[in-house]
């Protein structure tokens, strides 16, 4: 954030989102689209989304960082998942995770010692805490659904 900050990348952002032109953030771009996270106490995030960024807990047998394929569950329809079939498996590499306050942004979530919200959506943000471009064929689709937007 404080790089953000100091290049006033973080007016360009919300500029940007105000635009209502569509937004993909990705892995550290979700975190930064909300309030704050565990990782930076006392740095605050841009806000743009309601919620928290959260350190995966320790949990026996699970490595932190989550490095690896994990399956997505759909909670809410998003458009970015159009044509793809829940429990599809997409790449990870992260130790904090979301919680979103508003349930109904979720579109994706798994499960990593945790219950993980994977993917949001609201009005023209869109946001992975995965990787789709490195998710294989299933990231090249959630990437084709966002360009078309």
């Amino acid at each position: 954030m404080g790089h953000l900050q100091k290049y006033e990348l973080d007016k360009a952002i919300k500029d940007y989102v105000q635009s209502d032109r569509p937004f993909l953030g990705i892995c550290l771009g979700l975190q930064l689209l909300f309030e704050d996270s565990d990782e930076s106490p006392g740095v605050k995030g841009l806000h743009l989304l309601d919620g928290t960024v959260k350190r995966i807990p320790d949990t026996p047998g699970l490595k932190v960082p989550h490095i690896g394929w994990n399956s997505l569950d759909f909670p809410n329809p998003g458009k970015l998942f159009k044509g793809i079939d829940e429990g599809s498996f997409v790449y990870f590499v992260h130790s904090y995770y979301l919680e979103a306050k508003d349930p109904s942004i979720v579109k994706a979530s798994t499960e990593y010692g945790c219950h993980i919200h994977a993917s949001v959506e609201k009005n023209n943000i869109f946001a992975c805490q995965f990787h789709p471009e490195k998710s294989s064929s299933v990231g090249l689709k959630i990437l084709e659904n966002f360009a078309a937007l």
